[in-house]
């Protein structure tokens, strides 16, 4: 008897415990749609901005690309432009159904992108690149990573001034084959690390920045919380690259749907009918 009440007992807790764990994606942007970032879908997740405060204040463009089903952004006229994809209108989001980055609970920023032509020459290139990948999480704890033609970095501290992690072709050997095709990446943020990986080569790894002391133009997007962003960022540096997909997966809140609960609750009473009955054989005994 005891026996039996254990493997309902497990039944009805397996059950309850279904649906946790799980993960849903939302494709952010899909060039397969022929349209770029900040159009796709008629609710889009994603805007596009350009910016530059030096004259002859030249922007930067961004086509769609059928050749390869991207988008080019192209920054490569001006080292003083800024330009790239972000969640945020700012300062509100572009979309309201952007779910939060909760570092701990674990998330994945998937990207696809090929790095045509890219130039660091401005005051501080040596520390900067002209395409930059930022997450950062509900609490602002997060990473920013840039994108050359030869190598892949990491931003050491707020000042970007140094260089954090690093992969070149000392340590990856094909890494500039990858940054000149399209690549598929993967930011994996969990807890206070990050890993990017592309395939089942990590690339990067290391521990999360807190990035809010920044100062200077733009920098206060780095107060942010829930906030990615994909493009130039910089004024010492520029790129032109083709952004292909942009995807984020997160964990599903656990939600007991009705069907869930209706059987839950059936279980239970299904449970409590059966020791009734069992009691009362005893007691007839």
């Amino acid at each position: 008897m005891k026996k039996t009440i254990a493997a309902i007992t497990i039944g009805i807790t397996l059950l309850l415990t279904a649906n946790k764990g799980m993960a849903g994606t939302i494709t952010l942007y899909d060039g397969n749609s022929g349209v770029t970032p900040n159009n796709y879908t008629s609710s889009p997740w994603l805007t596009f901005a350009s910016a530059n405060n030096v004259s002859p204040y030249t922007l930067s463009t961004q086509a769609v690309n059928s050749s390869n089903k991207s988008t080019t952004l192209d920054s490569s006229s001006a080292d003083s432009i800024y330009a790239g994809y972000s969640n945020y209108n700012l300062p509100i989001l572009v979309n309201s159904s952007f779910p939060t980055l909760d570092r701990n609970a674990g998330y994945q920023l998937t990207f696809t992108v090929k790095i045509n032509s890219q130039a660091n020459d401005g005051t501080n290139g040596a520390n900067r690149s002209g395409f930059s990948v930022i997450a950062l999480s509900s609490d602002k704890k997060g990473i920013e990573i840039g994108f050359r033609t030869s190598d892949i970095f990491s931003q050491a501290d707020y000042k970007f001034q140094s260089i954090g992690e690093q992969v070149t072709s000392s340590t990856v050997s094909n890494i500039a084959t990858l940054l000149g095709n399209l690549t598929t990446y993967d930011l994996n943020i969990s807890g206070n690390t990050y890993t990017l990986s592309s395939g089942t080569t990590t690339l990067l790894n290391g521990a999360l920045r807190d990035y809010t002391s920044a100062s200077g133009s733009y920098t206060g997007v780095y107060k942010i919380p829930n906030f990615i962003f994909l493009g130039d960022d910089t004024t010492s540096a520029q790129a032109n690259i083709d952004l292909a997909n942009v995807s984020l997966t997160t964990p599903v809140p656990f939600e007991t749907s009705e069907t869930v609960s209706i059987a839950v609750l059936g279980a239970f009473g299904g449970l409590n009918y059966w020791l009734r009955k069992q009691k009362s054989k005893q007691l007839k005994n």
